[in-house]
């Protein structure tokens, strides 16, 4: 924020701000967010440049639409000011992601389609979703398929899962609540107890764990694989038609860009200081990139970009490739001078003492540059 202020009050004022001693001298030098001023010729001449809304006054006399304060308190209202400034550019950063993450996503047909049919299908008692990386992380699939309640085989037992779905005398069944229950990673699940929860929410109909209790099932269940080869044919013959299969971010390399964009805009809402900068070499990088363990190292690669911790330049061997300064410089010099020989030896009909005369350059010096250039 440019702030000028007379010299003799730029002790009240935070040293950040610019300081001068004569508002004539420096007001038409650039443009001010603040100017103090201590007289009313200051003032005048400053609200040519400035609105009065963005001009302290410290004089005696009083002005018409002037801030007026004390000098004693200039410190106070600089800092008000700066604190004021600094809220609206979050604001407008803030506006600036907003706007990105409600600009329309248009992704390819397969993608698009993809996780149309999973929103869709998970209306059914029985769905599959097959994905080689994984589902999307837990705020993403809320988008897709609305609230849930996910379980993952990987870094829970199955009994836990047994307790949480059937419940018991003394627990809650998720069984029992009208939503929609996630499994994730259900391949190195025994088919036995896939089937047991398939049955039970098809027919509707569950007993407790560990009791022989018949109650109504009311909850959906949605069965995670990441290859299909890994589903059991009773699952597949309960689920039907309610099966999609999830493009992996090899397949859509054409949509990373744009779902890139649209995570980080979801993420920059939470910070302050993102300005983002969408740039053809960014979507390039992404294109290109294998993404190991996908999803997961997708979403920390959006994380640590967001917070500043990764940049984006081109390919080392293209930077590899960029002329020295040095060496282009020479190169220019070296033309230059072969095509000034060259043109006295047309001239000068190849007179090298004549040439040598013109050029500034003995003759021996000459003789050497013919034969380095390679002239006749």
């Amino acid at each position: 924020m440019n702030i000028l202020v007379p010299l003799e009050l730029d002790k009240q004022v935070n040293s950040e701000h610019k300081t001068y001693a004569k508002i004539e001298d420096e007001i038409y030098s650039q443009f001010w967010d603040l100017i103090v001023v201590e007289n009313k010729g200051d003032f005048e001449i400053a609200s040519k440049f400035v609105g009065k809304d963005r001009i302290l006054y410290t004089g005696e006399d009083s002005i018409e639409g002037a801030i007026k304060v004390s000098k004693a308190d200039v410190g106070l209202f600089v800092e008000i000011f700066v604190k004021m400034d600094q809220r609206e550019n979050e604001i407008e950063i803030l506006k600036k992601n907003q706007d990105l993450l409600f600009e329309p996503i248009n992704l390819s047909s397969k993608m698009s389609a993809a996780y149309d049919k999973l929103s869709k299908i998970t209306r059914s008692r029985v769905s599959i979703a097959i994905a080689k990386d994984g589902l999307l992380e837990e705020w993403i699939l809320s988008k897709i398929v609305g609230d849930h309640d996910t379980f993952d085989f990987k870094s829970i037992q199955e009994e836990e899962v047994m307790l949480n779905l059937f419940g018991t005398a003394n627990h809650l069944p998720k069984l029992l609540k009208n939503t929609l229950v996630v499994l994730t990673n259900c391949d190195k699940i025994p088919s036995s107890l896939l089937f047991r929860i398939a049955m039970a929410v098809s027919t509707g109909r569950f007993s407790s764990y560990g009791t022989d209790r018949d109650q109504r099932c009311n909850a959906r269940i949605l069965f995670h694989f990441v290859e299909p080869q890994n589903i059991p044919k009773p699952i597949i013959q309960i689920a039907g038609l309610s099966t999609v299969e999830i493009p992996s971010l090899e397949e859509i390399s054409e949509d990373i860009p744009i779902i890139f964009r649209y995570v980080i805009s979801m993420m920059a809402q939470n910070t302050k200081n993102s300005l983002l900068n969408f740039s053809e070499n960014i979507n390039e990088t992404l294109k290109k990139e294998k993404w190991p363990e996908n999803w997961r190292s997708f979403f920390r690669f959006c994380k640590a970009f967001i917070g500043g911790e990764i940049t984006f330049r081109k390919d080392i061997k293209e930077l590899s490739e960029i002329p020295k300064m040095k060496d282009y410089m020479e190169g220019i010099i070296r033309e230059g001078e072969m095509a000034i020989i060259k043109r006295a030896m047309e001239i000068y009909k190849k007179d090298k003492k004549k040439i040598s005369e013109v050029l500034g350059i003995n003759v021996k010096t000459l003789n050497k540059k013919i034969k380095i250039y390679n002239l006749k």
